[in-house]
């Protein structure tokens, strides 16, 4: 069984991230038109990074549902890191080779050169730069952003991949208890203060906060999963407005919100609404719209390659609104202008392309590379390919 609504929770999650950067650079180039004006995009989106904390959450229900039939073996294990790799590495490869040949001709180096300070507060990009490639490419923790620096989500991911693989190696119904042992793990050491607004080591990366969320996720799979059911439609209305509620209610970002205010904000709510919608669906009392769940699809093309299509509009905006001797045509393509029409062209025009783009992506690279990487997985792993097929979901209990 597929289960549209992660899917489409995976759609929103996408939109969340392509709107808020929408917003953000809307106003960033608003000020440096010289006006004063409010973006188009309103409370809601103001939030809208949050759309990572409720990828983590999903991620985490998707890993226990595609292992619901497997056995403890290692070749299992590898089996399942195999998938999960094929699954984000092409596509980071793609758009991280993208950065790099940008940061090449514009600066010459295939790194961001003009970093001073990396987020340790040493220059680790400048003495370091190929260690910062490899490590960037290989999703691996460093003291700085990734070459593109989309990338520290999937450092996360990355992490939470490999802890699950080792966690399948035991048998299955140590599941929850192993999962309660590690956000034990986490808790303590993040309140030792071992770890940091982003992880700048693996130390730092095991125990960080966010990890709760996927460990939530899990949780939460094996709940839906299980038959234990409470009440969706209620759920699914209380989670919702839980996480709204947060969206419009989360002041400015602070060292606090970055670790356990995410958590706690976004992350919570994102758990009960991923439980809420998936028990809703198992239940047979939801069934989602078809372009939703195909947005779902595009979402992790959508993540990637959004940035690259809104600094193009950006960018192009003032030169498709000039005649030739530099006069503007109309205030259309001026963020800032009097009126509410530049920002509504901007702002569809923005989302618009991010989605054509996303499903060219999608289609022309994404899904063929899916399929290459299926085939080798049941070529290398005949004896285990079948394992990595999710569980039948329970009836209700609840």
């Amino acid at each position: 069984m597929k289960l549209d609504s992660i899917q489409s929770l995976r759609a929103a999650a996408a939109m969340l991230v392509v709107v808020y950067h929408t917003r953000s650079l809307e106003i960033r180039t608003i000020a440096e038109n010289g006006f004063q004006e409010n973006p188009l995009a309103g409370l809601i989106v103001q939030n809208g990074f949050a759309g990572v904390d409720l990828f983590f959450v999903i991620s985490g229900f998707i890993m226990v549902y595609v292992t619901g039939k497997v056995l403890p073996r290692p070749m299992t294990s590898l089996a399942f890191l195999f998938a999960r790799a094929a699954r984000i590495y092409p596509l980071w490869w793609l758009f991280a080779a993208l950065m790099m040949a940008y940061f090449f001709f514009t600066l010459g180096t295939p790194w961001d050169a003009g970093v001073k300070r990396s987020l340790d507060g040493t220059s680790f990009v400048a003495d370091n730069p190929w260690l910062h490639i490899v490590l960037s490419l290989g999703l691996l923790p460093q003291p700085a952003w990734p070459v593109f620096g989309l990338g520290w989500t999937l450092v996360h991911e990355m992490h939470f991949y490999l802890v699950f693989a080792l966690i399948i190696l035991l048998p299955r119904r140590f599941l929850p208890w192993v999962l309660l042992l590690w956000a034990a793990l986490v808790i303590a050491g993040a309140l030792a203060g071992l770890t940091g607004p982003y992880p700048t080591d693996y130390l730092s990366l095991a125990v960080h906060p966010l990890s709760l969320e996927f460990i939530g996720g899990c949780l939460a799979g094996l709940l839906v999963m299980s038959g234990r059911r409470f009440h969706p439609p209620l759920m699914v209305l209380l989670s919702a407005c839980a996480l709204v509620g947060a969206l419009i209610a989360q002041g400015q970002e602070t060292p606090f919100t970055l670790e356990w205010g995410r958590v706690f904000w976004f992350g919570l709510p994102s758990i009960a609404l991923v439980y809420a919608l998936a028990s809703l669906e198992a239940n047979g009392g939801i069934e989602m719209p078809r372009w939703l769940v195909t947005l779902g699809d595009w979402s992790f093309a959508l993540y990637l390659s959004h940035l690259f299509v809104l600094s193009g509009v950006r960018r192009l905006f003032p030169v498709i609104g000039q005649r030739l001797d530099g006069t503007p045509y109309a205030d259309w393509f001026i963020l800032g202008s009097p009126g509410l029409v530049d920002n509504i062209l901007y702002n569809v025009t923005c989302v618009s392309l991010s989605l054509l783009f996303a499903a060219l992506v999608f289609y022309l690279f994404e899904r063929p590379v899916i399929g290459l990487s299926s085939r080798a997985r049941r070529a290398l792993f005949k004896d285990t390919n079948a394992q990595l097929k999710p569980a039948p979901i329970k009836p209700a209990i609840w």
